[in-house]
């Protein structure tokens, strides 16, 4: 008589933990998952108790899983690269070899749905060689609103919502052109500009659904000049009470839509101008640099500043952290306060090139670490030591971004 086949289901907890751990990828993951319900039951246990970090994600679609550090790819069509990402979705930016027109598409990383952005493509489909979009951030799902940021005066802040339609900020217009980081926060959306001014942006929508801007208020004021000398300090980061006075009281200046844009695109204008830098450079050291960048996240309603001092190296790859510092908006005196011993709560944030996130730590996300992909380092809040997240040569000088495999529904 011949034996009877093992039953699955009479696997030990203990060896099917071991089989779990050795799968990292969603779609296997998914396969365990489906083979009985006692496997079903293991892996949502073991997901409870485990979280691995982000996948980092490269421009060429190429992405390093750190629970293995194996680079895998991602098969995407020719002269299309990622410029941004959010949560489990990267931005896509694809140039035709003929025209050079650009079309934007967001994608999702595991599920492979794609959505593309004709709102962009009107408005952003042809620009100059020059023009880098510098931030794309969805507000919860792709059908609704997407942000966008760029280096080029002309089109500074665009929202958009796909199948209803897109609103442009007017160029050169503040506070938008010198937006250097932003969060959404239900209705609102934050930004901060290179000088730490906090704006609140208040979104709206016409009948038809399309995305439009009501009113914007300046919640912060930037840090004082040294010495009272502001031409001691760059341009862009001066911000006055005439600027705040106008964005306020008439928005009509400050708010566009796609109605106004040529339809042949004519790009001879002063307008084509590209903006400064978001990173601010505090001193040079030979040919290296030492720049200050900022960031913004929203944590529990709250919202946090992360200040950051990077050496910037000229002729190597050896880019790091050197000093991060933490404040909180009082949103009541206008002011940051200084946020020291962690974030409370078990949570970790994420920061990398076009991306800022908070999640909550467990598994390999360490709580009250700020984990930087662009830098491959992290710093610990509650001890205040930076360090290395380890050697991953292949992704040296190269731009990055993270995604974020979504929890299992089970």
């Amino acid at each position: 008589m011949a034996a009877s086949s093992p039953e699955w289901s009479s696997l030990l907890p203990d060896i099917l933990g071991q089989v779990i751990a050795r799968l990292p990828h969603i779609a296997d993951r998914a396969r365990f998952r489906a083979v009985c319900r006692l496997w079903r039951s293991a892996l949502r246990l073991q997901d409870s108790h485990r979280r691995g970090l982000p996948w980092v994600v490269l421009d060429d679609g190429a992405y390093l899983t750190p629970s293995d550090g194996r680079i895998h790819h991602l098969p995407l069509p020719m002269n299309t690269r990622c410029i941004g990402s959010t949560s489990d979705w990267i931005a896509l930016d694809r140039v035709d070899g003929v025209t050079q027109k650009h079309t934007y598409t967001l994608h999702n990383y595991f599920s492979h749905a794609a959505v593309p952005l004709p709102e962009l493509d009107s408005i952003i489909g042809n620009v100059p060689e020059t023009f880098e979009i510098r931030k794309v951030l969805m507000r919860s799902t792709p059908d609704d609103l997407v942000a966008v940021t760029s280096n080029i005066c002309r089109y500074p802040f665009i929202l958009c919502r796909p199948g209803k339609g897109a609103w442009v900020a007017r160029a050169l217009a503040m506070p938008y052109f010198r937006i250097i980081d932003f969060v959404f926060l239900e209705d609102m959306l934050y930004a901060i500009t290179k000088a730490e001014s906090l704006y609140a942006i208040q979104l709206d929508e016409d009948n038809d659904g399309k995305p439009d801007v009501s009113f914007v208020k300046r919640i912060t004021r930037h840090t004082p000049y040294p010495n009272n000398d502001r031409y001691n300090n760059d341009m862009w980061m001066g911000t006055t009470d005439y600027d705040a006075s106008r964005q306020e009281n008439a928005p009509d200046e400050l708010v566009d839509d796609d109605s106004d844009i040529d339809d042949d695109n004519d790009y001879s204008s002063a307008y084509d101008c590209t903006l400064s830098d978001c990173e601010e450079v505090v001193s040079s050291k030979g040919y290296d640099l030492l720049a200050t960048y900022r960031h913004l996240v929203e944590l529990c309603g709250k919202l946090l500043m992360v200040r950051r001092q990077c050496l910037v190296s000229a002729f190597t790859p050896n880019h790091h952290t050197r000093k991060v510092e933490v404040f909180e908006a009082d949103m009541d005196k206008g002011v940051w306060t200084s946020v020291t011993g962690g974030l409370g709560g078990g949570h970790a944030i994420f920061i990398s090139d076009g991306l800022s996130n908070i999640i909550a730590a467990r598994g390999e996300v360490k709580e009250d670490v700020i984990y930087f992909s662009d830098t491959n380092d992290m710093f610990d809040m509650q001890t205040g030591i930076i360090r290395s997240l380890g050697p991953i040569s292949r992704l040296d000088a190269c731009w990055r971004t993270c995604v974020f495999p979504p929890d299992l529904i089970v």
